[in-house]
């Protein structure tokens, strides 16, 4: 039987190594699993600058390369970058799992406002830094029905209290409009690789309205990349915490596919 390709682990916006904690056990035992961690977010120095969509599945590329292509599995904001990245190195990506992705279009920004306003973020950073903790508890708890995985609870707490997360933060969060309009240039251009592809949706949580764009959202995603797609009706937003083990089961149904 084909060896099982290496699982590769990416985060939602401003999330980290620890997000996973929750479907580390159900995988460990059978996958090779890798977390990757983005600069900043690492509780290393933060980027020089806003990252791009083309950095980002540049750098997701040359992870899974290093281990002869890998199934990428992105929470939210990650979407973007792991799409890219198959789009842009389709060889190096065996199978893709998207959890609860960032969907949707951009506004026009003026890009010297962008840059203003990162050099703004990172200024303030050290002055943010004592409120870090409260601040990323409150951020995630609106992101799951449950109490906090006390392993993620400790984690993220501790690592906001550097004023690297909290610009590497702020730059994501800036850079999510202009990731939008590059990935939907880099679409008209480029063909998505056949590959297995799986779509979680959580609708937890969501007016009856937001709940059916969001979907909707969805459903053209997961048809636009040729993949299946799942509702959880009653998931919030941080799949990974609310079901790990459908993300687990999900998981194991793509890199089965991808052997």
């Amino acid at each position: 039987m084909p060896e099982s390709p290496t699982v590769l682990l990416t985060s939602g916006m401003a999330g980290a190594a620890y997000d996973w904690e929750p479907v580390l056990t159900g995988l460990s035992a059978s996958h090779r699993v890798r977390r990757l961690e983005r600069p900043g977010l690492d509780g290393c120095t933060p980027r020089p600058g806003l990252p791009s969509l083309h950095d980002e599945a540049d750098r997701l590329a040359a992870v899974a390369d290093r281990h002869g292509g890998a199934v990428v599995v992105a929470h939210s904001v990650s979407a973007l970058h792991a799409e890219a990245m198959g789009r842009r190195h389709p060889s190096s990506l065996r199978a893709l799992v998207l959890l609860d992705p960032s969907c949707g279009s951009a506004s026009p920004h003026p890009e010297r406002s962008l840059l203003a306003a990162e050099a703004l973020g990172r200024r303030a950073a050290t002055c943010i830094a004592p409120f870090g903790p409260a601040i990323w508890t409150a951020g995630a708890r609106v992101q799951t029905s449950r109490p906090l995985p006390p392993a993620v609870r400790a984690a993220g707490r501790a690592r906001f209290r550097s004023p690297a997360a909290i610009t590497a933060a702020w730059q994501e969060y800036l850079a999510f409009e202009p990731m939008l309009r590059d990935l939907a240039v880099l679409r008209q251009r480029t063909t998505f690789p056949p590959v297995p592809v799986r779509v979680l949706t959580a609708l937890g949580g969501m007016r009856a309205n937001s709940a059916v764009r969001w979907t909707r959202c969805h459903t053209r995603l997961a048809a636009l990349l040729g993949g299946c797609h799942r509702l959880l009706p009653s998931s919030r937003h941080q799949v990974a915490w609310e079901c790990p083990d459908v993300v687990v089961e999900t998981i194991e149904a793509a890199t089965e596919s991808a052997r």
